[in-house]
């Protein structure tokens, strides 16, 4: 005889484990996908990382039995937070959400409520279910387990290989970095710069092409506000508002970048990083200074 209570304990713990993994990958999209929730932007990356170290935690905890009943309540008290989160998004009439627990894809905030609820009713059996027995085979037993340790074993896997892919992920933003350009993206290098509102003509003046929808932008937006705030002429061109511009300098994408010189195009490229920009900035005084 096995209790049902098990059952469901080790199936929350590993539904748990993969909610956490699948957010891990996509942790840097995951603050976006957080407040569309409602969550303050200021906040949503704490949040972020506060459901995935949450779930990860409780979901190593049921998986190997310890600290049980509290572990089996919180997994209930998270299946409320997330009955919760999306019942008020479904209030506020909004019919589709990413909750990053299985995969990046987007589905109905109805579909995802019923899936919120079958796993709090899981998680309330774990918690609550302890006089209620199944019959089954030692054999039949044996095999559930093995079966059950064995996902176990392959989501702890997951994990570990996301966090190794993080650490090189990191290596490469540490080490050097160039700037990305390419001859028949923007307008040309020598160049005089296509026609654009607020342009000066004279000095040096940098214009960033950025979008709303751009994570890297977002990122990048303090340091280009620092630059102005140095004294460099910086214009910003907003791809929602200013289509027309993207079109006329023949931008790729976001985030990008063109350095001009007394109205002439001296580099041009799309960046990550404030690296990145800063090296662009100095391509364009070197090969300004090179013509001299």
């Amino acid at each position: 005889m096995v209790e049902l209570s098990t059952i469901a304990r080790i199936v929350v713990g590993l539904v748990l484990l993969w909610a956490a993994a699948a957010k891990l990958r996509r942790r840097d999209d995951l603050p976006d996908w957080i407040a569309a929730y409602g969550v303050p932007a200021q906040y949503a990356r704490y949040a972020a990382w506060g459901v995935m170290v949450a779930e990860a935690a409780v979901g190593v905890l049921l998986v190997l039995g310890i600290a049980m009943p509290l572990t089996a309540y919180a997994a209930v008290a998270l299946g409320v937070v997330f009955l919760a989160a999306l019942g008020q998004a479904r209030l506020r009439g909004i019919e589709r959400l990413r909750c990053g627990c299985f995969g990046a894809s987007e589905g109905r905030t109805d579909n995802l409520l019923l899936r919120a609820g079958a796993f709090t009713a899981l998680a309330l059996v774990a918690a609550f279910g302890g006089g209620l027995e199944l019959s089954a085979s030692s054999d039949t037993v044996v095999a559930v387990v093995l079966v059950l340790l064995s996902g176990a074993v392959v989501l702890l896997a997951l994990l570990v290989f996301a966090l190794y892919r993080q650490v090189g992920v990191l290596t490469m933003r540490i080490g050097p970095r160039v700037p990305f350009e390419l001859a028949e993206e923007g307008p040309q290098i020598g160049d005089a710069a296509p026609a654009l509102d607020g342009l000066r003509g004279r000095r040096s003046e940098v214009v960033f092409f950025f979008s709303s929808t751009c994570r890297i932008c977002r990122q990048l937006s303090p340091g280009v506000a620092a630059l102005a705030r140095e004294g460099l002429s910086v214009l910003v061109v907003e791809e929602e508002l200013e289509e027309d511009a993207f079109s006329r300098w023949n931008v790729p994408g976001t985030p990008f970048v063109v350095h001009l010189v007394d109205g002439v195009v001296a580099a041009k490229g799309t960046v990550n990083t404030l690296e990145e920009l800063e090296q662009l900035l100095d391509a364009g005084r070197a090969r300004v200074n090179a013509a001299a």
